[in-house]
């Protein structure tokens, strides 16, 4: 019986963690206020929920991956990608409707969600847990 290979989660998550740094400090600035001269960043608050909302989202993507463990690598990254378009997509409407952002800004705030369901796809697929020989 597969498990969830923990290690691919803690690395996907890393990366995702330290991505979303570099994505956040590159910001237009149309996203971020400077009005002080010196980038605003976030408070703890926010930093504790966007790694635990990243975390959650790894093992739900990694424990429905292990569900459909009769699909090919190839499918289960259609499916990783597939979640994004029909869960974090429509997330546009709201953005452009509510923020009253353009096109640029909405697709620079989504990107993230892209590239982490982009790297979750390739790397949960391709890094399954080993058997383990001992039950329970």
């Amino acid at each position: 019986m597969y498990k969830i290979n923990h290690k691919a989660v803690v690395l996907v998550f890393l990366v995702q963690i330290l991505m979303g740094f570099a994505w956040y400090a590159a910001a237009p600035a149309s996203l971020v206020d400077y009005s002080q001269n010196a980038p605003v960043f976030p408070s703890i608050k926010y930093l504790t929920f966007f790694c635990l909302a990243s975390l959650v989202y790894l093992y739900f993507t990694a424990w429905l991956l292990l569900k459909v463990n009769q699909l090919s690598s190839f499918s289960m990254m259609l499916l990783v990608l597939g979640m994004w378009l029909c869960v974090v997509l429509p997330n546009y409407f709201f953005i452009s409707f509510h923020l009253h952002l353009d096109l640029l800004n909405s697709m620079y705030i989504l990107s993230y969600g892209a590239f982490s369901s982009l790297l979750a796809g390739l790397v949960f697929p391709l890094w399954k847990a080993s058997r383990s020989i001992f039950k329970g």
